[in-house]
């Protein structure tokens, strides 16, 4: 599998066939989280990255949207993030809560749009995720 250009429909597939038979997406796109694993207690949002970093960001909004939404379901939240090194996956109610600070971002994700405003992210370590997979070359 070549992570490195992994698309998010790519990520779902290979979680669905290696780690949650029951994995479900979410019915909108504009949703809270990406897919869900009742048989696993799995509310998940997936990210694919193109560039592997140490620390993979992650925005407080989507880590209290995730936390909140999957808590009121009887679920765990779950980060999946994909980079050219691995699959890592976060369990976000677990001990650890990253330090967060306010950075400039972009607006959004679509690349026409330019513009940055002021975020609260945070930080994953890779080294405290799960590791889902890894190249054998690593």
């Amino acid at each position: 599998m070549e992570l490195g250009t992994l698309q998010e429909a790519q990520l779902f597939e290979y979680l669905k066939t290696y780690h949650y038979n029951d994995l479900m997406k979410s019915g909108n796109t504009y949703d809270t989280f990406d897919c869900v694993s009742q048989k696993a207690g799995v509310y998940a949002e997936l990210k694919c990255r193109r560039t592997h970093y140490p620390d993979l960001l992650i925005e407080k909004s989507k880590w209290d949207n995730l936390v909140l939404h999957a808590h009121s379901q009887d679920l765990d939240a779950w980060y999946i993030n994909s980079t050219p090194d691995g699959i890592y996956a976060f369990h976000l109610q677990s001990e650890f809560e990253p330090e967060w600070s306010e950075r400039l971002m972009p607006a959004t994700t679509e690349f026409g749009n330019r513009s940055k405003i002021g975020k609260i992210v945070g930080f994953l370590p890779t080294s405290l995720g799960k590791v889902l997979y890894a190249p054998l070359s690593l």
